[in-house]
């Protein structure tokens, strides 16, 4: 009678074990370090981009992540800490809702939740209005090609073009015209005096 009891008061025990210990610990696997890779080095927008993985096995961080990033510039300059919030749409992927200003940036991340956390990385954000570096850049567009740069001189009828340096011989022509008629004129109003 108390062996039958025994035995059926075992699974109890066993199930009292395994309640006293605990779930199996899945996260073990994943170790207990968090790595923030920092995704966006050349922020066009002044948004960084930092993704968490599990340093063990490099798998995302699903949890809710406690984390914040500040910022350093060459010349001492500090910014933050700033709040990490989630990225919509990108797993395991956080921002700020500050942005950083252009600049070169050494920044950092930290996190103390669901575990110890860091990443750091250094980020050049460009002035508003060019492009990272490394982009290619837009060449300035050529003059219109379509339109010859100077408008050909219509042609006469032998072929030849009229323009004003193929007209000069025609106003060499009528000035020696005029000359000879002036010197006709001279003659004839010479020999009417003599005639007198």
């Amino acid at each position: 009678m108390r062996h039958s009891r025994s035995l059926r008061h075992a699974p109890v025990a066993v199930l009292a074990a395994l309640l006293v210990a605990g779930p199996a610990p899945s996260a073990v696997a994943h170790g207990d370090t968090i790595a923030f890779d920092i995704v966006t080095t050349q922020p066009a927008d002044g948004h960084i981009r930092t993704v968490a993985t599990w340093e063990n096995d490099n798998d995302p961080v699903t949890e809710s992540i406690a984390g914040t990033l500040s910022a350093v510039d060459v010349n001492g300059r500090s910014l933050g800490p700033w709040k990490l919030v989630p990225v919509d749409g990108a797993k395991a992927t956080y921002t700020t809702r500050q942005v950083l200003p252009p600049g070169r940036w050494k920044v950092t991340v930290d996190c103390g939740f669901p575990d110890l956390g860091h990443g750091e990385a250094t980020v050049d954000v460009p002035a508003a209005g060019t492009k990272p570096t490394g982009a290619p850049t837009s060449a300035p567009a050529d003059p219109p090609t379509d339109r010859p740069a100077a408008e050909p001189s219509p042609k006469s009828a032998d072929g030849h073009s009229s323009d004003t340096s193929s007209s000069a011989p025609i106003w060499a022509g009528v000035a020696a015209a005029a000359a000879l008629a002036g010197g006709a004129a001279f003659l004839v109003a010479r020999r009417r005096r003599a005639g007198r």
